[in-house]
């Protein structure tokens, strides 16, 4: 794996959150020249397909894709190809929002990413292992997730446009999203770090576990139609999800429990606490959505906009990048004893977890009809600056250590 692909995809994610900063600043400040709705399409854009996904295909590539298979130009050009994709869509949808251009270069990375997992998962092999298995999976609902895109197409034409089937695609594509490829992928890249340790876990506790999560990512879906179709029955499927992927939280634990002095072994400092992070967001995700069994509390949730982006947040902050990081820094892909990358992952932290406590005391604030904080926008977007300065400093870290290594001075850097 190339270093470069690496900090690339922490590129993509200081762009995504400078987009971030600046649409919370346009609540304090109005910007002429800043149409809102783009600029939240650009963002959502680069943080999910820029930062997420380029950063787990490294990670995908790195860790399941044979050494020799790694050295093949076509993974080199594919990642490139799909980051110019990336690149396309920054530049055109601030400009046009969905336009011609935007939906072309969309286009253009759903295309791409059907070629990463057919060559990943034939890279893969044969291999009978729970991680590869995870993996697959995780590609099996990337690929289902983009029939909403497909969708969105001929949606947008004529009277659907702007329709509950319309905003119906959009949900399609972001559950199947967080809740199919990313979790499965990171979950991939978990079990693949404990069989690269050695770490036996128990096979049955693993089937259930998967077959109870994949069954309920299916169910939940019904969350995302109850907003337009509040059907009795829509509401009963989404329980049935929600209690099965309860369930799975159990096993998992069960699952992990015997082993996890094993698991907390070798890993030190940052590594462990954003590890814990990650672990504590996906158990916070499900919590979360098991409350929503409640038709009560799911019509609170889909309709309280503060609750929704604090929940996107808490999957792809807390969960898939304070994973990815863990990950990185165990795989010694990625440097955190240096002042400035403890830093910055101070303030990477700082700014999610302010972010997070703002966004949910302000939504159960509205939901009680209390009005607002004061100065809720003002702290709000202080504490959004300390996300993209703690990604900053950490590309610069990174950059800087691998400088020091290729002059072949010392560094502690674990960048190969």
């Amino acid at each position: 794996m190339k270093s470069t692909w690496l900090h690339m995809a922490l590129l993509n994610l200081l762009l995504a959150a400078i987009l971030g900063a600046l649409l919370r600043y346009a609540f304090l400040q109005e910007i002429s020249w800043l149409k809102f709705k783009y600029f939240l399409h650009a963002h959502s854009h680069i943080a999910m397909l820029g930062w997420v996904y380029m950063a787990l295909y490294t990670l995908l590539v790195h860790a399941f894709v044979p050494a020799e298979r790694q050295q093949s130009r076509r993974y080199h050009w594919l990642f490139w190809l799909t980051q110019a994709s990336v690149w396309g869509m920054l530049a055109s949808f601030p400009v046009q929002g969905y336009g011609a251009v935007s939906i072309a270069f969309s286009t253009l990375h759903v295309v791409l990413s059907y070629v990463f997992a057919g060559w990943l998962w034939h890279d893969m092999g044969k291999a009978n292992r729970f991680s590869v298995q995870l993996v697959r999976t995780a590609l099996v609902f990337m690929v289902i997730s983009t029939l909403g895109v497909w969708l969105m197409g001929p949606l947008m034409t004529g009277t659907f446009r702007r329709s509950a089937f319309y905003y119906m695609a959009v949900q399609f594509f972001l559950h199947f999203q967080f809740n199919g490829w990313y979790l499965f992928g990171i979950l991939g890249l978990f079990f693949r770090s404990l069989e690269g340790k050695g770490i036996a876990v128990a096979s049955r506790w693993q089937y259930w576990f998967y077959s109870l999560l994949v069954v309920s990512c299916v169910l939940t879906y019904a969350l995302a139609v109850a907003w337009s179709q509040p059907y009795l029955m829509v509401f009963v499927v989404n329980s049935l999800g929600v209690t099965l992927q309860l369930l799975a939280l159990a096993v998992f634990f069960k699952l992990l429990w015997p082993i996890r002095n094993s698991i907390w072994q070798g890993i030190h400092g940052w590594g462990k606490a954003l590890l814990a992070v990650a672990f504590a967001s996906f158990v916070s995700k499900t919590l979360i959505q098991t409350a929503v069994a409640i038709p009560y509390i799911a019509q609170v949730a889909y309709t309280i906009r503060n609750y929704v982006i604090g929940f996107i947040h808490l999957m792809l902050l807390g969960a898939v990048t304070a994973f990815v990081l863990s990950y990185v820094q165990q795989q010694q892909l990625l440097t955190t004893r240096t002042l400035l990358a403890k830093t910055s992952l101070w303030l990477l932290l700082a700014g999610f977890v302010l972010s997070e406590g703002l966004l949910f005391v302000q939504g159960t604030l509205l939901w009680a009809a209390k009005g607002f904080l004061p100065g809720y926008y003002e702290g709000l977007f202080a504490v959004s600056i300390l996300i993209p300065c703690g990604v900053a400093l950490l590309l610069v870290g990174q950059l800087g250590a691998q400088k020091y290594k290729v002059s072949g001075q010392p560094s502690h850097s674990g960048i190969p």
